[in-house]
C-alpha cells in the first residue's frame, strides 16, 4: 500500500489502542492550554511526519542507508545541546560517533545498493533526521511536566487530526483492504508503533534525549538479526561487526551519569 496510508493507518489505530487503555484506567490526561501548540508541533510534525518521510525516502533509495541518515539525529541532539549551554563531554562525541557508524555496517549500506542513491532520497532521509531529533527533544521538554500517558495521547490526537486535515479516515480503503492487509497493519500498529514509542517517551522522562537517541541506533542491528533468524537473510561479518561497534556506542554513552548541566 501507498507510504501515506499506512503512515495514516498507523496513527489512527495507535491514537484509539491509546486513548482506550488510558482512559480506561482512568489517566489524568488534562493539559495547560499553553501547552496546545507545543503538543500540536510534537504530533503533527513529530510523530505523524517522521513516519511519513520515512516510508517516502525507502521508496527512493535502501532501507539502510536511510537508517544510516535518520539516526545522525542524535549527533544534531548533542549539537543542539551544546549550542544551548549545556555540557557534552568527549566520550559522549565519541559514543555517538560510534553509534552511526556501527549503524552504517549494522544496516548493510556499504553494498552495492548504494549505486540507486537519488537527491530526492537522500533529501527526504536528511529531514527525517531534523524531525527525528524533533521528536525527541519535544518528548524530553514536555515529559518534564507530563506522564507518559498524556505525551502519547495528545501527541498521537494531533497526529491524527493533521492526518485528517489532508485525508479524512472514512476515505482510507477500509472496503479494499484484505483480511491478511489488517493483520499485517495490526502488527506494524503494536509491534512498530504501540510498543516503541510508549517504551522511547518514557525513556526520554528518565534520561536526556540524546542518549535516548542513541540507544536508538541499535534498531539496524535488531533487525539485522531479527531478518537472519525469521527470514533466513545473510548476516555479513561486516553487519555483525557493526552490531558490536553500535553497542559499543551505547555503553559509553549509558556509562556517563548526567547532571543538571550536562547532557
Amino acid at each position: 500500500m501507498p507510504p501515506s496510508i499506512l503512515a495514516e493507518w498507523r496513527v489512527l489505530f495507535a491514537f484509539l489502542v491509546f486513548i482506550s487503555i488510558f482512559a480506561a484506567l482512568r489517566f489524568d490526561l488534562r493539559i495547560r492550554r499553553s501547552d496546545l501548540p507545543l503538543f500540536a508541533v510534537f504530533g503533527v510534525i513529530g510523530l505523524a511526519g517522521v513516519s511519513l518521510i520515512y516510508y517516502e525516502a525507502i521508496k527512493r533509495i535502501p532501507i539502510g542507508v536511510a537508517l544510516v541518515i535518520e539516526y545522525t539525529g542524535p549527533v544534531l541532539l548533542l549539537i543542539y545541546a551544546r549550542l544551548r549551554g549545556r555540557a557534552v563531554g568527549r566520550r559522549l562525541w565519541i559514543a555517538a560517533a560510534l553509534a552511526v557508524i556501527g549503524c552504517f555496517f549494522a544496516a548493510g549500506a556499504y553494498d552495492a545498493r548504494l549505486r540507486e542513491l537519488n537527491a530526492v532520497g537522500l533529501a527526504l532521509a536528511a529531514m527525517d533526521a531534523f524531525i527525528f531529533a524533533l521528536y525527541f527533544a519535544l518528548g524530553e521538554r514536555l515529559g518534564k511536566t507530563y506522564g507518559t500517558p498524556t505525551l502519547l495521547v495528545w501527541g498521537f490526537g494531533f497526529a491524527l487530526v493533521g492526518w485528517s486535515l489532508v485525508r479524512p479516515p472514512w476515505l482510507l480503503p477500509w472496503a479494499e483492504t484484505t483480511a491478511d492487509g489488517y493483520v499485517q497493519i495490526a502488527a506494524v500498529v503494536v509491534i512498530a508503533t504501540v510498543i516503541p514509542f510508549a517504551l522511547t517517551l518514557a525513556a526520554v522522562r528518565l534520561i536526556p534525549a540524546a542518549r535516548v537517541g542513541l540507544a536508538a541506533t541499535f534498531e539496524p542491528v535488531v533487525a539485522a538479526i531479527a531478518a537472519w533468524i525469521a527470514l533466513g537473510e545473510n548476516l555479513d561479518p561486516l553487519q555483525i561487526a557493526g552490531g558490536v561497534v553500535v553497542l559499543v556506542g551505547i555503553a559509553i554513552a549509558q556509562s556517563l551519569r548526567p547532571t543538571a548541566t550536562s547532557v
